[in-house]
C-alpha cells in the first residue's frame, strides 16, 4: 500500500510505502505540520517498523529527517561525495525556507547522518519489501532514482516531475544519461507507477514513458539550437539569450533560465562530444 503527502513547498512529495507493521518512509516532509501529518499516519496505521529512504539531499527532502532520527536511513554511495561546505550550504537554504514561512525554530534541521550508503543496483530485502538504489545524476550530483520492485513503483527524485520544462540545474550532459537509465528501469521492472520529488506521480507505464520522452525532447531541442548558434559563430551572450527566447510557452520560467545556464557552462564539452550522446 501507498500513502502519497505532499508539501506546500512546490509540491514537494514524500511517500509512505507499508504492508502490515513496516513501512518506507521516502523524503520524510518539509514544514512541522507536514512531518506531523506522516508521524501521525504511522501511528494511526501502527507502522512501527520504519525505514527511511532519500533520494537525495538538497534542503527540501531532508527537512524532515530529524523526526525520524531514531530510524535507519539509506541513501545512494553517492551521498558520500557530497563535501562539507555543499552539505552546511543545503542546511542553510533549508533554514532560510523555514524563515521564510515564519518559523523560527531551525535548531533540528541537520544534514542527515548517519546514512547507510547501497552500492548501485543492489537488492536490500527489509519489510515491507525491497529497494534498489540508482545512481541518476542531472538535476543534482546525489540523485538517485529508488525502485521497489515488488510493487512496480519508481522514486525519481526531482527528475520527470511534469512541469513545464525539467529542472536540470546540475549537469545538462549528465540529466541526458540519465533520462536513458529511467528508461532501462521501466522496461526492466516493467515500473507501473511513479512518484517524483514534486508534483503529480505516473499511474502507468505509458505514463511514465511519455514524461521521459517529453523531457528528451526538450533537452535536445535546447542542445541542439544552442549547438547550431555556437557553430554560425554567435558569442555566448546572444547564445544563452536566444535559448532564453527559444519557445515563449516557458521563456520566462525559472527552471527555463536556469537550464539554459547550466547548458552555458557545459557548452564546450556539448562541442567537444559532437552529439555523440544524442
Amino acid at each position: 500500500m501507498f500513502r502519497r503527502f505532499s508539501s506546500q513547498f512546490l509540491g514537494m512529495n514524500s511517500g509512505v510505502v507499508y504492508q502490515e507493521k513496516a513501512a518506507y518512509v521516502v523524503d520524510p516532509g518539509v514544514f512541522p505540520q507536514e512531518i506531523k501529518k506522516i508521524q501521525d499516519f504511522l501511528r494511526k496505521e501502527n507502522l512501527e517498523q520504519i525505514t527511511v529512504l532519500l533520494t537525495h539531499t538538497h534542503g527540501d527532502h531532508i527537512s524532515g529527517w530529524f523526526a525520524f532520527k531514531d530510524y535507519p536511513t539509506y541513501g545512494h554511495k553517492c551521498i558520500s561525495k557530497k563535501s562539507r561546505e555543499v552539505r552546511d550550504n543545503d542546511v542553510r537554504y533549508l533554514k532560510g525556507m523555514y524563515r521564510k514561512q515564519g518559523i523560527d525554530e531551525t535548531e533540528n534541521l541537520v544534514f542527515p547522518g548517519p546514512i547507510i550508503l547501497l552500492e548501485e543496483g543492489i537488492e536490500e530485502r527489509i519489510p515491507p519489501f525491497s529497494f534498489i538504489f540508482y545512481h541518476v545524476p542531472g538535476h543534482s550530483p546525489d540523485m538517485s532514482a529508488i525502485v521497489i520492485p515488488k510493487e512496480k513503483m519508481l522514486f525519481s527524485g526531482d527528475m520527470l516531475i511534469q512541469g513545464p520544462t525539467p529542472f536540470i540545474l546540475h549537469s545538462t550532459r549528465l540529466y541526458w544519461k540519465s533520462l536513458q537509465r529511467f528508461q532501462e528501469l521501466v522496461e526492466h521492472y516493467d515500473l507501473r507507477c511513479m512518484i517524483p520529488g514534486h508534483g503529480k506521480p505516473a499511474r502507468s507505464r505509458n505514463e511514465i514513458m511519455e514524461r521521459i520522452e517529453e523531457e528528451k525532447k526538450y533537452l535536445k531541442n535546447l542542445v541542439w539550437e544552442g549547438l547550431k548558434l555556437a557553430q554560425a559563430g554567435l558569442d555566448k551572450g546572444e547564445i544563452k539569450s536566444q535559448l532564453t527566447d527559444l519557445n515563449n510557452h516557458f521563456a520566462r520560467t525559472h527552471a527555463h533560465q536556469a537550464n539554459v545556464q547550466t547548458f552555458m557552462r557545459e557548452l564546450e564539452e556539448w562541442l567537444d562530444e559532437e552529439m555523440m550522446v544524442l
